[in-house]
């Protein structure tokens, strides 16, 4: 039988409306596959249906796998549709097809390769939501609001927002996501929100604004430091490059 293939939005209701349309097929699960739209060069033998995200089939999809799996099960999924892999939305497919039959248990069935593949996405995106959790940095920008820019691998802003609005509830902040132009914006005392910038809000808010307290800490750093103490591999170790690019210190 020729391979359908589901090309989906690289969103979460996106790649859960693939997996409806999928099962809805019925054209067996062997016989298709999910793909993110313009991931990948077209195949030969292979027939393109192309899904629009929906809403209400997204829905129907997140509330069976709660019901019918687990909370935990959800959660693997959420998080591994966030990560940058090109192959996560078949990854997520082949791991539900195993999660309705197999109920909550499939989330400890390592040593398949569909569940494998979904926990190393899934522990992938977390791990790096963490260490944006510790690396972030606010600036204070002249509208008196907290800054912080990111460039994570990993589309992770909606899930480091709630940790920053659960401390700082009392502060206006935003926390931007520059290669992706995605803000979290929360207003003091109120729900923070997810908003998409255009190129020009963007460029503005990645240019960075003056701030003598930032030179006040360079200079205090470099001060008390001790050169025959400094250890740049150790540095690397503790805070990777990729991480510093807007870090003041």
């Amino acid at each position: 039988m020729e391979m359908t293939v589901f090309l989906c939005e690289d969103t979460i209701e996106g790649i859960l409306t693939g997996v409806y349309d999928g099962w809805a097929s019925r054209k067996g699960h062997g016989n298709l596959r999910l793909q993110l739209a313009g991931e990948s060069n077209l195949e030969l033998f292979c027939q393109y249906q192309t899904v629009r995200p929906d809403m209400v089939k997204a829905e129907k999809v997140r509330c069976a796998i709660r019901q019918k799996i687990s909370a935990e099960a959800w959660e693997m999924v959420y998080t591994a549709a966030m990560s940058l892999d090109p192959g996560k939305a078949d990854a997520i497919y082949r791991f539900l097809t195993g999660g309705f039959h197999y109920g909550a248990q499939v989330t400890r069935m390592l040593a398949e390769p569909a569940v494998q593949k979904l926990f190393f996405l899934s522990r992938q995106v977390i791990n790096e939501s963490h260490h944006y959790q510790e690396f972030l940095r606010f600036e204070l920008t002249e509208n008196h609001i907290l800054a912080a820019r990111i460039r994570p691998k990993n589309n992770i802003t909606a899930m480091i927002a709630p940790h920053f609005a659960d401390r700082i509830s009392g502060e206006d902040f935003l926390i931007l996501d520059v290669g992706r132009s995605l803000a979290a914006i929360h207003p003091a005392n109120r729900l923070w929100y997810l908003t998409r910038l255009s190129k020009e809000q963007t460029d503005r808010l990645s240019s960075g604004q003056p701030d003598i307290y930032r030179d006040l800490w360079k200079t205090f750093h470099d001060s008390i430091a001790i050169p025959d103490r400094i250890n740049p591999k150790l540095q690397q170790s503790l805070m990777p490059f990729r991480f510093r690019e807007f870090m003041p210190e």
